[in-house]
């Protein structure tokens, strides 16, 4: 969520903060801010909105400002306290100035404590008061290390803070107790500290995912890592990745998103590249790590999951009980975490999350390890935290993905959860899926045929997105396979075009949500050839009837269906229907982004939204 960067070395520290903010917008703001030593003192600089407000504050003060080589700098998605230049971070208490991340839960028993003592707090916020509870160890003759660490094991809830002081100028210090941080050495000397990879990746691909109960030091000479809770020193490796700068630019596109939409077949082969066994010539047979023991010998599954997430598990459930014959539980981390589950012998439980640092999956893998319950992950981002909340974990390979409308790692997670079950189906379900691992592998080729620009899917998107943007509202609505992908249409809709939009499995229409259809309203119709589809066309007839404009997206050959509708996109459909997911993911995602751009909605960075939900 929030946006954390701090850096010290001997480089020009102001443009490295703001060209590291850069990196992380994706991940949602709605104020931002710096601070930098200047001639011995902490100057901070911050504003509501985007963060050229900033930049435009710094262009106006004079070149010496620029020459600081120690500062932070945050993007603030607003949770205590309006989005405001007051609440924006950094926030000072004396000469002691910090950025936050996170939600201190006993916020109000310490503003008490601070309050008492005779400060004057400026802002809303419950960061602003940690930099007080680090004065006050300050005071007392600790150094600004010790003060943080003292005061930081103060704090309930899941942070990360990293904190400067004009009394040790040449000292930053960085603690990670939930919220992510990661570090990496400045190959010119010095170091950063950052709250994803990204701004990183300008300097070396060698970063350290730093873990729960870690405080970092940084100073011109390097970094040291201490055990929060004892003060200790610990060893903490670094992560080669395989992301590069250029892999994060735009790359001719107008926007991220439309970017990340056709890097999807690329991240259909190299996810499939990194999970299967190059070795061997048995469809579906899984490289040999420590998870594939633990799928092995499961009886019954968990997938646990929160947003798009949530909908890449619900099309796993069908795809895990056809092919590989398994029981499958579908929950939202968020209600799951707190209810009082019974679990059968033989039970695993699986979190997914892109970025590895949802809290409420984090929760529940934490919880049930507890129990003794086996534990797996699915995530895109190596060395994050559910590397080591889970006992092993499935990585996809969709690579960074800036849009925060989550796209390439949506099909990610799908291919992730269809070679999942086929390596089941080898043994519980002998001979069944192994024909759908000829069309599997035609899948990315299949997809970029689709996103080409001239496709007539492609045309069709856009002459439907022209005529519907306007609409009041959208129901999109599928069966079987398609209804997850309903429901991450209708999730892409609202992200980023604003537009009330929801999703349904097609035969629950009638047992309420039609009284809302009206010539106002679209109803967008997954109906692929399937054995689903003369049941959705009959659901299709129900809605037109009523007035609805009607944009049905299904097989090239379906006449009949075409022929019902107002607008009408084509699939080649060559594949077995299992995978027609595949065809009509990137068919929503194109037509969402259709829409939003119509409407001039920020498409990249939607509004009151972030990229990675690290608070409940």
């Amino acid at each position: 969520m929030c946006g954390i960067v701090g850096y010290i070395g001997s480089r020009g520290a102001v443009d490295i903060l703001v060209q590291g903010l850069k990196r992380l917008e994706y991940r949602g703001y709605d104020s931002s801010g710096v601070a930098f030593f200047r001639d011995g003192k902490i100057e901070i600089q911050k504003s509501e909105g985007k963060l050229e407000n900033v930049e435009t504050i710094l262009k106006k003060k004079d070149p010496s400002a620029l020459l600081s080589n120690c500062g932070i700098g945050h993007t603030r998605w607003a949770t205590h306290g309006k989005p405001t230049t007051q609440n924006a971070h950094p926030h000072r208490a004396d000469h002691v100035v910090l950025i936050h991340n996170g939600i201190i839960e006993n916020y109000q028993e310490i503003k008490k404590e601070i309050l008492a003592k005779g400060h004057k707090v400026i802002s809303e916020t419950d960061s602003e008061l940690f930099g007080f509870l680090v004065l006050e160890e300050m005071k007392s003759g600790k150094k600004l290390a010790d003060s943080v660490r003292i005061s930081f094991e103060r704090l309930k809830g899941g942070n990360s803070v990293v904190v400067i002081s004009e009394k040790e100028p040449g000292v930053m210090v960085g603690v990670r107790n939930g919220s992510p941080l990661v570090a990496a050495l400045d190959p010119q000397g010095g170091a950063i500290l950052a709250s994803d990879a990204q701004p990183l990746l300008e300097f070396t691909q060698d970063v350290i995912f730093m873990e729960h109960g870690d405080m970092a030091i940084a100073t011109r000479e390097g970094l040291d890592f201490f055990d929060l809770a004892t003060g200790k020193p610990v060893v903490r490796p670094a992560t080669t990745l395989d992301w590069s700068p250029e892999r994060l630019d735009k790359q001719g596109f107008d926007h991220y998103m439309l970017k990340e939409i056709h890097e999807q077949p690329a991240a259909l082969v190299d996810t499939m590249n990194g999970l299967l066994d190059k070795v061997s010539t048995t469809p579906f047979t899984l490289a040999i790590q420590p998870g594939t023991k633990i799928l092995d010998a499961a009886e019954e599954l968990y997938l646990v999951a929160c947003g798009t997430s949530y909908y890449a598990a619900l099309e796993a459930k069908y795809w895990f009980e056809q092919w590989g014959r398994m029981p499958v539980n579908v929950e939202y981390a968020s209600e799951f975490r707190y209810r009082k589950p019974v679990f059968r012998p033989g039970s695993v439980v699986i979190g997914v999350s892109q970025s590895g640092e949802t809290a409420d999956t984090l929760a529940v893998l934490r919880e049930v390890r507890s129990q003794k319950i086996p534990t797996l992950g699915i995530t895109n981002v190596r060395g994050s935290s559910i590397c080591r909340e889970a006992d092993d974990v499935f990585f996809t390979s969709a690579g960074p993905e800036i849009g925060v409308a989550a796209t390439k790692t949506f099909t990610s997670q799908l291919m992730t959860f269809l070679l999942l079950a086929g390596h089941l189906a080898r043994k519980r379900n002998p001979g069944a899926a192994e024909p759908l691992f000829a069309d599997l592998v035609k899948l990315p080729h299949l997809m970029t045929a689709l996103l080409e620009k001239d496709s007539k899917a492609s045309q069709a998107i856009l002459k439907a997105a022209k005529g519907l943007y306007r609409s009041k509202g959208f129901f999109f609505i599928g069966r079987g396979y398609s209804y997850p992908i309903a429901l991450e249409g209708a999730l892409k809709l609202k992200e980023i075009a604003y537009i009330h939009a929801e999703g349904y499995a097609a035969g629950e229409l009638k047992h309420g949500p039609i009284a809302m259809i009206d010539p106002e309203i679209t109803v967008v119709v997954l109906a692929p050839k399937d054995h689903w589809r003369d049941k959705t066309v009959s659901n299709l007839e129900e809605v037109k009837a009523r007035g609805a404009k009607i944009l049905g997206i299904g097989s090239d050959q379906d006449e009949e269906l075409q022929n019902l509708c107002d607008y009408w996109v084509p699939i080649s459909q060559t594949v077995h229907e299992s995978l027609m997911p595949f065809f009509l993911t990137p068919a929503i995602q194109l037509l969402s982004y259709g829409i939003a751009v119509l409407k001039g909605t920020d498409v990249d960075k939607p509004r009151n939204l972030a990229k990675s939900v690290t608070v409940e």
